[in-house]
């Protein structure tokens, strides 16, 4: 059983951990080492959230267990009357067990109800494939719109989903 709440100051720490193993975890086998250990770096993500989670227009949700382990967050900010998702994360051994679907319908209700979004969109890794047949559920289509990076011999390209609200 786990329940989800808007995250708070106090969630840094736990937010940070998340980021860190989730990201690891995920791209382990998408993205090249090199690049996974140069951006995947445990002492910058909590200094990324200790500055993210109070920034006005920036809305987190949190999933916890109940004896009050954190077990994974989405965030979006909003920007205007459109709002982007920019992370969700669970640790490996929760996935696939609802908690997704949970935080991800916290911030679809909290993003048209309370902050007035037509849109919510999103970045996804393209060779994601789970992720992105994950957003599609929720109604994402990509746009066309890509970014591409070339780290090394290796181009890692992310497509951008959106969902009208």
């Amino acid at each position: 059983m786990f329940f989800t709440r808007k995250a708070n100051q106090s969630d840094v720490s736990d937010i940070a951990h998340i980021h860190f193993e989730s990201w690891n975890a995920t791209y382990s086998n998408l993205l090249p080492e090199m690049y996974r250990d140069k951006q995947n770096n445990l002492s910058q993500k909590m200094q990324m959230w200790e500055k993210v989670l109070p920034s006005s227009g920036v809305n987190t949700w949190i999933a916890y267990d109940t004896e009050d382990n954190a077990l994974g967050f989405i965030s979006y900010f909003k920007k205007s009357h459109e709002c982007e998702i920019t992370t969700l994360y669970l640790l490996p051994q929760y996935q696939n067990l609802g908690i997704g679907t949970k935080l991800m319908n916290a911030a679809l209700i909290d993003a048209s109800q309370c902050n007035s979004c037509s849109s919510l969109s999103l970045w996804v890794l393209k060779t994601n494939l789970s992720a992105i047949s994950f957003y599609e559920k929720f109604g994402f289509q990509s746009d066309g719109q890509c970014d591409e990076e070339l780290y090394e011999d290796t181009k890692i390209t992310d497509i951008r989903m959106v969902k009208s609200l």
